[in-house]
């Protein structure tokens, strides 16, 4: 059964609407997509769901939000509508070490604690030139913010897009398609290609931006190289590759 909210079809990512012996009903993850804040309780075994972020309200500490930004070498920051629902957009100063990058990427990524969107996306530049863009979830940054995601579980389900003539950014909030299924056993199904291809790209974009930078080290280049590595591995196990 499809949702809709405003007249605009709620994408389905997990489980979708159903209607079950004459009721409808509608999984609380949809309603992130409206703006609501959808919270769950472990220790209290419920579920609080609230409108606390309107987007008129947000859109008036913008300005404020900017000036906090440019603590982190960001600015520049936007609230974007599209086909695909609101997002918001900050301009990140690229430092020339991934690992500062990253760190300001994470500063960053509190807007979305009180925003109504779900996503954040990160346009690195240097010298007026995008490199590439990193989306970060709504969801992501609470459970990180909340100390319950790691900071390198949380780096790693951002979305890295280089800015390259093979990719278009013009809505870099697109959703994107489901991975294949992995095919156990084979080591040498698509999903393992996907996952080798993906590393791949973002090694690739991470020396083309080192090369770029007049400010790189080495030493913070090695160790982001390293972890992409190991985070490649670890995918590549988990999927039976």
């Amino acid at each position: 059964m499809k949702v809709l909210f405003g007249g605009k079809e709620l994408q389905v990512e997990d489980v979708p609407g159903v209607i079950q012996d004459g009721r409808t009903l509608v999984p609380l993850y949809l309603l992130k997509q409206t703006g609501a804040s959808v919270t769950w309780d472990p220790d209290k075994y419920a579920v609080d769901v609230s409108f606390p972020n309107k987007i008129e309200d947000f859109t008036a500490t913008i300005p404020a939000l900017n000036e906090q930004a440019k603590a982190y070498a960001a600015k520049n920051i936007q609230l974007i509508y599209n086909e695909y629902g609101p997002y918001v957009k900050a301009e990140l100063e690229q430092a020339g070490d991934s690992n500062t990058d990253n760190d300001h990427i994470i500063a960053v990524s509190q807007l979305l604690l009180h925003s109504p969107v779900e996503e954040l996306i990160v346009e690195t530049v240097h010298n007026h030139q995008v490199f590439g863009i990193t989306a970060v979830k709504r969801l992501d940054a609470e459970q990180f913010h909340q100390k319950k995601l790691s900071e390198y579980d949380f780096i790693r389900r951002w979305r890295f897009q280089p800015n390259n003539s093979a990719i278009d950014l013009t809505a870099p909030n697109r959703p994107q398609p489901s991975p294949p299924q992995p095919t156990v056993g084979t080591g040498i199904g698509p999903a393992c290609q996907q996952i080798t291809a993906n590393y791949n790209a973002q090694m690739l974009e991470a020396v083309n931006t080192y090369n770029a930078s007049v400010t790189s080290h080495s030493s913070g280049f090695d160790e982001y190289l390293s972890k992409l590595q190991q985070s490649m591995e670890v995918a590549l196990k988990e999927n039976h590759c």
